[in-house]
């Protein structure tokens, strides 16, 4: 057996044991013979350390009275089959709980919230979300659990003004909740943006940044805004917070700049803002930008500038510049080619919290969901939220 499978027994063992002595107790108040007790526990523990750990699971289910008394048992056996993967069993153990009459409110109360955990493992959204919306007007013992969960879901189902509302009723005072909504602002202005509604758009960004003025996303958003509208100077405002805010990312923005520099006729300003990138984030990436704008412009970066630059944190992606540096032969040529083609196809951003890389930026993790959380890939940021 491998290790989890070893957990797992050991979990199902111990739920085992408590359902053998409850059930003890309680048959035994009821006269009924000890032997028939123990034969009902023994013969689930020999199913659950035989190869049917499912029928153990059944014959518990079966075997132990729904009370107030065995809420916990049976709440423990459903979490397992729920771990599991058993979702079906899981909700046949918790509306067997529901459908008891002799339930106190509180444990029924219980009772739902984990079956509305169970719909929602299971991806039966509209029942789980009509469930939470019913546990949520009660305003009982599981209303803050129903509502970090229904966030979870509007969230899963990206209903972003649906999340908003629910976030408004959780305690917004986290770093974490404010980015979240941060970033669920700005999936809703960037369908603003979609649609032609810059206004609206502009608006939503605003927001974004009220909630988290640290996040880099809301900037990055604007200077998009204000370059539809070629108000560039704004732009140049929203690039350089956002680059401040995350210089890991600064080679996301780039195009944005150089396209209101070249309509402000601004190539000092490119240079400028290209060179303070680099001092707050050695990407080789920005020294490329750099090499190329300036031949563009008819000079060149020094050799002893490029080797500086280099040196101050050097990756794989500095081959290619580390190549042509050193060789201008036409095999060099070729050979530094391949190691450019092979530098592109790798992953550029990564996650800092579960390290799933991405050629290109992303603002949700697909992997552990975290938002805001990429930076370049290699160099990890500092997590900001789940």
């Amino acid at each position: 057996m491998d290790l989890p499978h070893n957990i797992l027994l050991y979990v199902l063992l111990l739920v085992a044991v408590g359902a053998g002595f409850l059930l003890g107790r309680k048959e035994r108040q009821r006269h009924r013979p000890q032997e028939a007790v123990i034969k009902d526990y023994y013969q689930g523990l020999n199913f659950l350390l035989g190869d049917k750990p499912e029928l153990g699971v059944d014959r518990f289910i079966e075997a132990m009275e729904v009370s107030d008394s065995t809420i916990d048992v049976h709440l423990a056996m459903a979490g397992v089959v729920r771990r599991r993967g058993e979702l079906d069993k899981a909700i046949r153990i918790h509306q067997n709980l529901l459908a008891s009459p002799i339930l106190s409110n509180a444990n029924k109360q219980l009772v739902e919230m984990e079956l509305a955990r169970d719909y929602h493992a299971g991806g039966l959204w509209d029942r789980a979300e009509k469930l939470l919306e019913q546990i949520v007007k009660r305003k009982g013992a599981q209303e803050l659990p129903a509502l970090e969960l229904l966030l979870d879901l509007y969230e899963q189902e990206r209903e972003w003004q649906r999340a908003i509302d629910v976030s408004a009723k959780l305690v917004r005072s986290s770093a974490q909740m404010r980015v979240r909504v941060c970033h669920f602002y700005c999936e809703l202005a960037e369908l603003a943006l979609q649609e032609k509604d810059t206004r609206r758009a502009h608006s939503l960004a605003r927001k974004a940044i009220s909630v988290a003025p640290n996040e880099a996303r809301s900037h990055w958003l604007l200077a998009q805004l204000e370059l539809s509208q070629r108000n560039h100077r704004k732009v140049l405002r929203h690039v350089q917070k956002a680059t401040e805010l995350a210089p890991e990312l600064v080679g996301a923005y780039l195009e944005v700049y150089r396209t209101a520099c070249e309509a402000m006729q601004n190539d000092e300003e490119y240079e400028r803002f290209l060179r303070n990138s680099l001092q707050l984030y050695p990407d080789a990436a920005l020294l490329r930008e750099l090499i190329d704008f300036r031949r563009k412009n008819g000079s060149d970066v020094a050799v002893e500038e490029l080797v500086e630059e280099i040196a101050r944190a050097p990756s794989f992606a500095h081959l290619p510049l580390l190549m042509e540096l050193g060789q201008r032969q036409p095999e060099a040529m070729d050979v530094r080619a391949q190691v450019t083609k092979i530098v592109k196809s790798q992953a550029k951003y990564q996650c800092a919290n579960c390290g799933f890389t991405s050629p290109k930026v992303l603002w949700h993790c697909p992997g552990c969901r975290a938002w805001g959380s990429f930076g370049a890939a290699g160099r990890f940021k500092s997590v900001a939220s789940h």
